[in-house]
């Protein structure tokens, strides 16, 4: 048979394909949110298969985004930045004025310590949309909840996440519950913690909602035990009497007050059926820690689960001990897999996530598991005890558990700018010791999403100041990596191009491609800007949580327009030079205080 191609045809095939060259990569949706009293945020963590509702958290103190209490690797490294830095982190800024004014996390743990002295009001929100989520709320707002995923099923839209009990005369039931709740007007379930002798209500978490097989399953951690067998910790991370104990960082060592296992709740009953319970028990996913002392454990020890496949292959993270004394715990990478019979024995460390290394224990601080792919392809992080190019970077891995192969995508490597790789004969990477990458989510098709040093970032950090992030997908397949915001600009009929005033900081979560057109959309949070000059200079931004959608006519990322190209950014200077702590004002403006500890040795 002849193909017959009109004129006409042509013409319209050409004006399509001008078309999509006109377009971004991606379309950009800001995600508006209302939570009450909150200055900070919101950040995205989850939405549903079809991008129709999205979980974000926001904040009253300034605390790191990633903070958990529950998550001993969000906030057991030791300080790296300098003494000013160091101090602003937990203690808030002494300048009336100021968002950090007496708002870090000292603020958030006085408050908890201090709440039968007056009326505790919620440092942390959650949200469906621009719905407020309060599983345990009593209509006092004082407690504090994080959504972590939802799921979409054909009997109804569910959301997990974890919450505290609401303060009735200065006291809570539980200072952690993981939920799960109908958002089709049903009520919330506690998935509850494994019960022991004085728990004080236990501890509970809840990271993932998944399908697995003919059963739906949460996946997170429970409280096991108290360290060293008496509630001495819990006390110190939550209600020391002692003022000076409020004051002092290093109790945090001690949290999250219990020891911790990876857990899973089995809740097909309540997806499928509908079932009206108000509680809910599970199972442990692992029966130890990878490390278990022999002798007195000084240290807390903790394991969660973060993500499950449709074989059960679950990953996460759990605890060793390094050192006998209360800060002598690390944390690494493990795998759980489960017997013929379902039954879950010793988790396994992901040995590979630090293969490289020959002296991991003096060079590796925590690794941990965050996604594991049907196929079997698990990402995650590791971060460094000793600094190399003067930093003790984050880098993240990518380990195919069947082929047993791992690799270290962005290892002492920037991902190159679009001018970038003009100037440098395509490259989409340029070498520099110590350079910081860190993964959120994965999907299917061998997508990932993280964060990056922003390009003007270069400077040392080890005793000096952070360097700001940007946001980055790395495409598996093709070893190949993009900034986000090389990818949002659009190009006129003339030629203009034009840069929205955005810096996309963090992308967060991507869901899986769709089969027809090959879109998919991802989650980020980053700032939004008034002027060409607040966007150069990174002052005066307002956080904001994007919806970012691929557009299915733009065939690549290279194909974007090149937002170098625009008046915007075009006027945004080359590298410059920080100086130790001392531009640490100008970087407070852009960037949402990372969360780090100082330990007294």
């Amino acid at each position: 048979m002849k193909l017959k191609v009109t004129v006409a045809s042509l013409a319209l095939l050409m004006a399509n394909n001008v078309l999509a060259q006109n377009l971004p990569y991606y379309s950009v949706e800001e995600i508006r949110v209302s939570a009450e009293g909150a200055l900070y945020g919101p950040f995205p963590v989850a939405m549903s298969e079809d991008s129709s509702f999205f979980a974000t958290y926001s904040m009253k103190a300034s605390l790191s985004n990633n903070i958990d209490i529950g998550l001993p690797f969000t906030f057991n490294r030791d300080c790296q930045y300098d003494y000013i830095i160091c101090e602003l982190e937990f203690e808030g800024s002494e300048t009336a004025g100021q968002r950090s004014y007496e708002n870090a996390y000292k603020a958030w743990r006085n408050a908890q310590s201090n709440a039968q002295n007056g009326a505790y009001s919620s440092y942390m929100m959650g949200n469906i949309g621009d719905e407020a989520i309060q599983p345990f709320d009593d209509g006092s707002s004082s407690t504090d909840i994080k959504v972590t995923d939802v799921y979409q099923g054909d009997n109804g839209n569910f959301v997990i996440g974890y919450s505290s009990a609401p303060y009735v005369g200065g006291e809570r039931e539980f200072v952690r519950r993981a939920f799960i709740q109908s958002l089709d007007g049903g009520g919330s379930v506690q998935l509850l913690p494994q019960s022991f002798s004085g728990d004080n209500g236990g501890f509970s978490s809840a990271y993932k909602i998944k399908n697995v097989g003919e059963k739906v399953f949460v996946i997170g951690h429970s409280s096991v035990s108290y360290p060293r067998g008496t509630n001495e910790y819990f006390l110190d991370c939550y209600f020391s009497e002692e003022d000076d104990d409020r004051y002092d960082i290093n109790d945090l060592v001690r949290c999250p007050g219990f020891d911790t296992q990876a857990w899973v709740w089995d809740v097909t009953s309540i997806i499928n059926n509908g079932d009206s319970v108000t509680e809910l028990s599970g199972t442990a996913l692992a029966t130890s820690w990878i490390n278990n002392s022999t002798g007195e454990k000084n240290l807390t020890f903790s394991a969660s689960a973060f993500d499950i496949n449709t074989t059960g292959i679950t990953v996460g993270t759990s605890t060793f001990e390094r050192n006998n004394n209360s800060e002598g715990g690390r944390q690494r990478a493990i795998t759980m897999t489960p017997s013929a019979d379902g039954v879950y024995g010793n988790p396994v460390e992901l040995t590979a996530a630090t293969s490289d290394i020959d002296d991991q224990d003096d060079w590796i601080y925590n690794t941990w598991a965050l996604t594991i792919s049907d196929t079997g392809i698990i990402t995650g992080n590791r971060e460094y005890e000793a600094a190399k190019g003067r930093n003790k970077a984050t880098e993240f891995f990518v380990y195919d558990n069947v082929t047993k192969q791992v690799k270290f995508p962005l290892l002492d490597q920037k991902v190159a700018t679009t001018k970038q790789r003009a100037e440098n004969g395509g490259s989409y990477y340029i070498s520099k010791s110590g350079a910081n990458s860190r993964v959120y989510d994965a999907n299917e098709a061998g997508l990932i999403v993280g964060e990056v040093d922003d390009f003007d970032q270069v400077d040392p950090v080890y005793q000096g100041s952070p360097r700001s992030q940007t946001a980055f997908i790395f495409d598996n397949e093709v070893n190949q990596a993009w900034l986000m915001n090389d990818l949002i600009c659009s190009q006129d009929a003339n030629g203009e191009v034009t840069s929205p005033l955005i810096r996309i900081q963090t992308a967060r979560v991507i869901t899986d491609s769709t089969e027809t057109n090959g879109s998919y959309v991802v989650l980020a949070n980053g700032y939004k800007y008034s002027t060409a000059d607040d966007y150069k200079y990174k002052t005066n931004g307002v956080q904001t949580a994007i919806k970012l959608t691929r557009n299915s006519a733009v065939l690549s990322p290279n194909d974007s327009p090149n937002c170098w190209q625009s008046s915007l950014l075009k006027t945004v200077e080359e590298p410059y030079e920080r100086q130790g702590g001392a531009s640490f004002w100008l970087w407070l403006f852009a960037l949402p205080l990372l969360f780090v500890r100082r330990i007294k040795r």
